[in-house]
């Protein structure tokens, strides 16, 4: 009896492991922005970086006022750069005498899944306003997820952004 118990153990630990865990719905996407948006609203960058799957990368145009440039990120360098950004604003907000108000909002454009079901290809645009006027921040992209051990993850990240100071 213990060897059959073991066994169907076995079995659906595989199947978990190699199907069910992997495989991305409508459902999965739409939560890993929420969770995305989340994080973000909370200041929690670990929070952001949990979300990048281990071989994350990027690619992105990012224009300011003064010129473009090209960044490309592994997952350490994202994070790094997330902290940064977080750290800044918090220096920012101390100076301003208090917290600086952050508002979000993502739009799904479309989703994409692959017949096997283990990856999405989501086009994404993003806009987040800082301290209301202060910077504006927006983004178009075209993310790749897939889901590991049944946690959704940012593979790849290609897409166009843009930071102004605002009006």
């Amino acid at each position: 009896m213990k060897k059959v118990i073991l066994l169907v153990l076995i079995v659906a630990g595989g199947w978990w492991y190699f199907i069910g865990g992997r495989k991305l719905s409508d459902d999965h996407v739409n939560g890993f922005y929420r969770d995305l948006e989340i994080a973000t609203l909370q200041r929690q960058p670990d929070a952001i970086c949990a979300l990048l799957a281990p071989d994350f990368h990027s690619t992105g145009s990012v224009s300011t006022a003064r010129n473009t440039q090209t960044v490309n990120q592994n997952k350490q360098q994202a994070c790094d750069a997330y902290h940064d950004l977080y750290a800044t604003w918090e220096k920012l907000g101390e100076k301003m005498g208090g917290m600086l108000q952050l508002d979000s909002q993502y739009t799904i454009h479309s989703i994409s899944l692959s017949p096997d079901g283990k990856t999405a290809t989501v086009d994404v645009s993003s806009s987040l306003d800082v301290a209301g006027t202060l910077m504006h921040i927006r983004s178009r992209s075209t993310d790749t997820l897939v889901r590991r051990n049944g946690k959704v993850l940012l593979l790849h990240s290609s897409g166009l952004g843009s930071v102004g100071a605002g009006s």
